[in-house]
């Protein structure tokens, strides 16, 4: 007899809990914050760019302004961006310790390894038929499993930026935000894929699926 895959009663390979979907949200809104201030701190109030758009403004209003006295202006604003990038960035540390938090303390049967452990198994028992259908799944999960590190390392670079001043994360300093850079744009491609994946997913395999990361669906619903 070939193996099949056997229904997930014990443990489900969907968490649509309130806590989570809230992370899920939360995590999305703080991300696309932080992409928007840096997005505004490398090219709106770029120096290069900005400067002379201050110095043509102010002369308007006979006012001259050296180049020098424009980059200062323009640090100013930068730095108040800077401000609410880390702001943000705290918040993205406290989603960090939620999610570990749901991780560790929450149902064994719905915690991501389990989840993904399950998925993993149903891959392996498939039959060769339902191999790339399982497969799909396996890869899904795995990219989120690839993105909670991701995540994990920026919250980690992060601090070590924030605490640059202090004699432990000074020397740090440099590969951290060479590190926390490259893994801004993977997390940008993580996102590109992720949101590509759930437009066919809702509209190919699984109708639904955004309502229910939104409302919910019912307890009795295991998978």
């Amino acid at each position: 007899m070939n193996p099949t895959i056997a229904p997930a009663v014990e443990v489900p390979i969907k968490d649509y809990r309130a806590s989570l979907r809230f992370w899920h949200w939360a995590n999305a809104l703080l991300i696309s914050l932080q992409l928007i201030t840096i997005l505004f701190q490398k090219v709106i109030v770029n120096s290069r760019s900005a400067v002379p758009e201050f110095q043509q403004a102010m002369s308007k209003n006979n006012i001259t302004i050296t180049t020098k006295q424009g980059g200062a202006f323009a640090h100013i604003i930068s730095e108040r961006i800077w401000d609410w990038h880390i702001y943000f960035g705290w918040a993205l540390v406290a989603l960090w310790v939620l999610r570990l938090g749901l991780q560790l303390t929450g149902p064994s049967e719905l915690r991501f390894s389990a989840r993904l452990m399950e998925i993993l198994r149903r891959y392996r028992l498939a039959p060769p038929a339902d191999k790339g259908a399982a497969g799909k799944v396996l890869f899904a999960k795995t990219t989120y499993a690839l993105f909670y590190i991701f995540i994990t390392i920026m919250v980690a670079t992060g601090l070590i930026m924030i605490y640059e001043d202090t004699a432990f994360f000074g020397p740090m300093h440099h590969t951290a935000e060479e590190i926390h850079n490259v893994t801004m744009y993977l997390i940008m491609g993580f996102i590109a894929v992720h949101v590509v994946g759930v437009v066919w997913a809702e509209i190919k395999e699984d109708h639904g699926l955004v309502s229910r990361m939104v409302g919910g669906k019912g307890p009795n619903v295991k998978a």
